[in-house]
């Protein structure tokens, strides 16, 4: 009830996505486990900067797939599901922090820096070593109303912001209102890495 009539709200508001910058800088393997470095050029300026710097929080999106590149057709042979940032003004000087969906929190202080985002893939044994693959990657930046999302948040998960509440109301803003493009401002980007063999990705070719 409380998603319908946050929906319902926002959907006069909403405004066509316009192009974010992003390229895959890393597709490496760690232990047993493949991740990937996303980063983000250009989102802290003009529009998205003066928001921030008013107050305004930036939530992020990003989505990976990696595909085995084959000859007649790809094979998808791990996906994602989207990780949310959220991007704050940095109360202690004129930098941003960056929030992810767990809690985690790490200081962005130079603006004019792109943002690296990190993305954990899955199981690095999906890698054959002659086997081709290449990461294919979607962004999404978009700002909403903080008042509406409170209001729904505890609704839906009461008062208590402990870290796992505000996990799932970070899930509940981009599954409720970005995929349904309930958004104030948003930019958005897709991307894809160049081909590399399970043997360059083990040895850390990009």
């Amino acid at each position: 009830m409380a998603a319908a009539a946050l929906c319902a709200v926002m959907v006069s508001r909403a405004v066509p996505a316009a192009a974010l910058e992003a390229r895959v800088t890393r597709l490496r393997v760690t232990g047993t486990r493949l991740w990937a470095g996303v980063e983000v050029r250009d989102l802290l300026r003009d529009r998205f900067l003066q928001l921030v710097r008013d107050g305004r929080a930036i939530f992020v999106q990003l989505q990976a797939d990696l595909w085995e590149d084959r000859r007649v057709f790809d094979r998808l042979v791990l996906t994602t599901p989207p990780m949310t940032y959220r991007i704050d003004r940095d109360v202690d000087g004129r930098g941003m922090v960056l929030l992810d969906q767990y809690g985690g929190s790490v200081r962005h202080d130079d603006v004019r820096q792109p943002i690296a985002l990190r993305l954990e893939l899955g199981e690095a044994s999906r890698v054959a070593d002659e086997a081709t693959y290449y990461l294919h990657a979607s962004v999404t930046a978009a700002t909403v109303d903080e008042r509406e999302i409170e209001q729904a948040g505890e609704v839906i998960f009461g008062e208590a912001q402990s870290a796992d509440g505000l996990a799932a109301l970070g899930r509940f803003v981009f599954r409720t209102l970005l995929r349904m493009g309930k958004y104030f401002e948003s930019a958005s980007s897709e991307v894809t890495s160049r081909r590399l063999s399970g043997r360059e990705i083990r040895a850390g070719a990009l």
